[in-house]
């Protein structure tokens, strides 16, 4: 099933969620009440006289028809129902069960019943538990509000050195729960050039999972991303790729983080370093391979993934240069308000990496970032 919209996938699940419940209801007050009339009503056999109408699903045959049978008086009383498949025709003998106060209540036997009531009962609460996360549960409740401030090198370092490892462990408390919510969502556009051979697409299916499965917690600045869209939170799910292009949900970017730590004793030089490697860079002499960089990273079809870099646009310090894929679900306002991000990442052992959703930081790492 294809939706164009998120408000229309949760009205289809709400929807199945009240025919199953429905279903499931229906089917376990008929089979309570068949079997108290098979405790206490009278077993007999009725005989098929008329078929009424023939099936054939898959391949199987199953009749309508009408069966006369005698009450204990030798009164004549008629079943109207299934009677039968391909062996069942006029002549026919049908088990069935009638109320001794009342002979013209008749059922057929049906031990199978209960099984179709376990089976929509099982269904049925895998759509109420659907319904629920979706509604209490869904990422976009999880989504993280912040407001913008400047604060001063020596307090961002004091932020990122009291408050990092807080984060640290709220993210590794929570990651087994919140497995389904860091996923980075769809996106039209990304999907259509992920089709076109786009390597980014190897980072969303498997890359993130071995980020988050191997990954350290590092400080990343962001360079550049791919589509200035990211930086408003208007946000579409629609498959129509003209709707969706004017409103991104998720977005790649290339991002800068050392693994020495060094850059989270100084998160303010990261921040140079980023915009050094975007071209901010004024007087000073740079060699042609350190221009043939920069030249990379403006060019958004680039995919680095985990790239080492030391030299002078980084200030003489050891660096990974990387893509990331950034889902407005994870930012702070839903959108790209931070220079200054969390990255899961390990170079030795895969060459992807993931941003830290928003909702494992402090409101101050929100705020100063």
């Amino acid at each position: 099933m294809s939706t164009n919209s998120k408000s229309g996938a949760k009205l289809m699940m709400y929807l199945l969620t009240l025919v199953m419940i429905g279903g499931f209801i229906f089917l376990l007050i008929t089979d309570m009440n068949n079997k108290k009339l098979e405790e206490n009503g009278v077993k007999t056999q009725a005989t098929v006289i008329q078929i009424t109408s023939t099936q054939r699903r898959k391949g199987v045959i199953s009749k309508d028809g009408i069966a006369e049978y005698l009450d204990e008086q030798g009164n004549k009383h008629y079943f109207e129902g299934f009677v039968g498949n391909a062996e069942a025709n006029v002549g026919s003998k049908v088990n069935v069960v009638y109320n001794k106060d009342n002979p013209d209540e008749v059922i057929r036997e049906n031990p199978l019943l209960i099984y179709f009531v376990i089976g929509t009962g099982v269904f049925a609460a895998l759509c109420l538990f659907g319904s629920f996360m979706i509604t209490f549960r869904a990422k976009d409740k999880l989504c993280v509000s912040c407001m913008q401030q400047s604060v001063s090198d020596e307090e961002l370092a004091r932020i990122v050195r009291e408050y990092m490892s807080q984060t640290k462990n709220n993210y590794l408390s929570k990651k087994g729960k919140n497995s389904s919510f860091d996923k980075i969502g769809d996106d039209a556009v990304l999907d259509s050039q992920i089709r076109q051979g786009d390597p980014v697409g190897e980072l969303l299916s498997t890359g993130q999972k071995e980020a988050r499965e191997y990954g350290e917690l590092y400080l990343c600045a962001v360079i550049r991303p791919t589509d200035q869209n990211i930086y408003s939170d208007k946000m579409t799910l629609s498959d129509d790729p003209r709707e969706a292009a004017s409103a991104r949900s998720t977005v790649p970017a290339f991002v800068v983080y050392g693994t020495d730590g060094y850059f989270e004793a100084h998160p303010s030089e990261l921040k140079t370093v980023a915009s050094r490697l975007a071209g901010d860079v004024w007087g000073g002499q740079f060699s042609q391979q350190d221009m043939q960089l920069i030249d990379f990273l403006k060019d958004t079809s680039s995919r680095p993934f985990n790239i080492g870099y030391c030299g002078d646009l980084t200030m003489g310090h050891s660096v990974m240069i990387t893509t990331v894929v950034l889902d407005k679900l994870h930012l702070c306002n839903k959108k790209l308000s931070n220079k200054l991000l969390y990255l899961l990442a390990d170079p030795q052992r895969t060459k992807y990496a993931q941003v830290l959703p928003a909702w494992y930081y402090s409101m101050w790492e929100l705020s100063a970032f």
